[in-house]
């Protein structure tokens, strides 16, 4: 599939700043994940099973093993530093040109609204970019994750426009709002 560096090895030393610390899932993970995961808010924007039990997390968590042994996707948890817990998860997903990438991430109910979201992504944005490579990063939401668009421009990302009839969500296509960041942007 991609043919990013980036997605080939795990960032060393992990991504952090102050407030979060992205690292590699673990499998101790799982609860703190199946539980994030029965939210309806999470599920509401997100296609994860519903309801979501212990085996949807182990089976994500085996998932996000076998997409950085693939170099297909880098997924990392994002760690809350103050308390440890695990905040949420951001992955970073290469496609079939190796200039292009997308971000896709969630938080926890009890994470929001604390701008971990906005820093992880500003994190993982700049670890992307480190591959000369890379000329565009894209996030996209649904329609309607108004939430999630603040977190995009807060992290430089430029909102381009409704993409319609665009993605798959429990059993419908639905219309999408897609952010990018393009190499030479300016840092958020």
């Amino acid at each position: 599939m991609a043919d990013l560096p980036p997605l080939r090895r795990p960032p060393d030393p992990p991504l952090g700043d102050d407030a979060v610390l992205l690292r590699l899932p673990r499998d101790d993970d799982a609860a703190a994940i199946t539980a994030a995961c029965s939210d309806p808010e999470i599920a509401r924007w997100i296609p994860v099973p519903v309801p979501y039990a212990l085996a949807d997390a182990r089976a994500f968590l085996a998932s996000a093993a076998d997409g950085w042994a693939s170099g297909a996707e880098a997924t990392l948890a994002i760690e809350e530093r103050a308390s440890g817990r695990l905040a949420g998860m951001i992955g970073l997903h290469g496609g079939c040109r190796p200039d292009r990438a997308s971000v896709g991430y969630w938080l926890a109910p009890e994470a929001r609204g604390r701008g971990l979201a906005t820093r992880a992504v500003r994190l993982l944005a700049a670890w992307a970019f480190a591959d000369p490579r890379l000329e565009r990063l894209e996030l996209l939401t649904l329609v309607g994750n108004e939430a999630s668009g603040r977190v995009a421009a807060r992290a430089g990302f430029a909102r381009e426009g409704i993409l319609r009839g665009y993605l798959p969500h429990r059993g419908r296509i639905v219309d999408a709002v897609m952010h990018a960041r393009v190499r030479g942007d300016p840092e958020p």
